[in-house]
């Protein structure tokens, strides 16, 4: 059905359930990537265990995301497969591009050591720059099962073991900061990510971004078959097994919103990026 896997394709896989404040942790995350490891790996054999690198928890840095994203970069060429795949919390943060941005807002992913300040949070600005550097024919898909909040003043809320049943869901937005710092500070102001170096948030992705919601909306972290999960993975995964080899990625999509709507979830998933209407495998 799809090429044999080619021994360059690689996967980043990332998955935060346990953060510093345990008022932020989450069950499904690391249950998320595992999933798309054996999907990717043992299902469809298109990328070999070998060139899949996981971080999970305390792993997952902003420095340490950074520096395996770059790994997965090196060396691809065209025809080559590249899968980086995020599962932990989201928010959104003041932008200072307020030309781009109508919302004056960033979509930010929250590392393990993300404290509410620019230098431990992941933008998309800083995604952008990093991903510029994929080349041209290069088979690119993103996968976000995370929040993009719009509020990070929310009351805090409490895990309590017994909570965590098949009748209860918790979202994966950031919780116990009372806001996210709104000015620039000195570190961001040498950091050369430009408006000319952010041309693909200008222009479409060189690649496909599959997100589990909307920008104003939260992603579910959610109990299915007896196991923790993100709602937004457990259907993405379920339809590419079904439809992955004669359905493209936007139509997969919309299967999964389909699922979602069908079983309660309030999220809406998206597709985007010049890839969003290729299959999910080459």
């Amino acid at each position: 059905m799809y090429k044999k896997g080619n021994m360059k394709n690689k996967a980043l896989l990332v998955g935060i359930n346990k953060y510093p404040d345990p008022r932020n942790e989450l069950r499904g995350c690391v249950n998320d990537i595992l999933e798309m490891e054996h999907f990717i790996a043992e299902t469809n054999k298109v990328y070999s265990k070998q060139n899949i690198k996981k971080l999970t928890n305390k792993e997952a840095t902003k420095k340490e995301i950074i520096t395996q994203l770059k790994w997965l970069i090196e060396g691809a060429e065209a025809g080559d497969q590249l899968l980086f795949h995020y599962s932990g919390h989201g928010a959104q943060a003041p932008t200072k591009f307020t030309s781009l941005e109508k919302d004056g807002l960033d979509e930010i992913i929250c590392p393990y050591d993300f404290d509410g300040t620019n230098n431990t949070s992941l933008r998309d600005k800083e995604f952008a720059q990093l991903f510029a550097a994929i080349p041209k024919g290069v088979h690119f898909v993103w996968i976000s099962d995370s929040c993009h909040a719009e509020d990070l003043s929310r009351d805090p809320f409490k895990v309590d073991e017994e909570d965590f049943n098949a009748n209860n869901t918790h979202y994966r937005f950031f919780t116990g900061l009372n806001h996210f710092e709104q000015s620039v500070d000195e570190e961001e102001q040498k950091s050369d990510i430009t408006i000319g170096g952010i041309a693909p948030i200008i222009n479409p992705l060189n690649g496909a971004l599959l997100s589990a919601c909307q920008s104003h909306e939260l992603s579910a972290d959610t109990y299915i078959n007896n196991r923790f999960i993100g709602a937004f993975t457990h259907y993405l995964i379920e339809n590419l097994n079904k439809y992955s080899g004669n359905k493209n990625m936007r139509s997969i999509i919309g299967l999964v919103n389909k699922d979602l709507e069908k079983n309660g979830y309030d999220q809406n998933p998206q597709s985007e990026g010049l890839l969003e209407n290729k299959f999910f495998f080459l």
